[in-house]
């Protein structure tokens, strides 16, 4: 056989081993997770997306935008949850939690938390110093910023849940973890997952991808009176994950 028949042989044999390789690498990795949640409880007159506003020293224009269901209510199987946020300015936010007991009545949990946060992604994991929450419970968590001789004030809402076919799992890559989370609905465990993917705060490629998916869940729901809110909400989570350094 000539030289240039081996030649042949030997190329296309790399060829075919780097086609097989690329096609094991991309069945082998997780898809990105999806978060479209079925059950959309619309949240209550307490946490109406609160507009453009919002001490933003930077370029990007995005206010203080919380990274957790707004239009509805989120569901996490943690008493414990990890809250996060984005900030685009260096300043203390003050923290609040409050359990909804009725409509009117939303009690106070805990003491009110000065926290420094810093530009980017801010997480808070519930302090010991509160007491843990309780199965079928409706919470809602304030973050508070001081900007202009003003107060801007952000809310969201979410139930603690026990669904019976959730177990403690142990998984081999945060992928799969941030997948199981949110194919379940339980968004904070899945935003927390998905953090831990990147250092100093940032969102990553997993992160962007469930902050996507978060804007057009809170796109599918929404209340003629704040529409308009609900719009901006939704462009500045849209810019938040289009950039996965924040």
């Amino acid at each position: 056989m000539s030289h240039q028949y081996f030649a042949f042989w030997r190329n296309s044999y790399r060829l075919t081993s780097l086609v097989v390789g690329w096609i094991f690498l991309m069945t082998a990795l997780p898809a990105f997770a999806q978060f479209k949640p079925r059950d959309r409880k619309p949240a209550s007159g307490y946490t109406s997306a609160g507009g453009s506003r919002g001490c933003s020293s930077s370029n990007s224009g995005i206010p203080l935008t919380q990274l957790a269901p707004q239009t509805f209510i989120g569901k996490t199987t943690a008493t414990r949850p990890m809250l996060a946020w984005y900030m685009s300015s260096n300043q203390n936010v003050r923290f609040r939690l409050f359990e909804l007991e009725s409509k009117d009545n939303p009690k106070i949990i805990g003491t009110v938390k000065e926290i420094p946060a810093t530009v980017g992604i801010n997480k808070l994991k519930l302090p010991l110093d509160y007491p843990e929450l309780t199965v079928g419970k409706i919470y809602l968590w304030q973050i508070a910023i001081d900007c202009d001789n003003d107060t801007i004030i952000s809310h969201a809402e979410f139930t603690v849940v026990n669904p019976p076919e959730f177990t403690k799992k142990q998984f081999t890559s945060i992928p799969e973890s941030v997948n199981y989370y949110a194919e379940r609905e339980l968004w904070y465990e899945a935003m927390e997952e998905a953090i831990k993917a990147n250092n100093h705060g940032n969102l990553g490629t997993i992160g962007a991808s469930l902050v996507k998916d978060l804007a057009e869940s809170e796109m599918l729901i929404g209340n003629e009176a704040n529409k308009e809110n609900i719009q901006q909400r939704i462009e500045n989570l849209q810019k938040i994950a289009s950039d996965r350094s924040r």
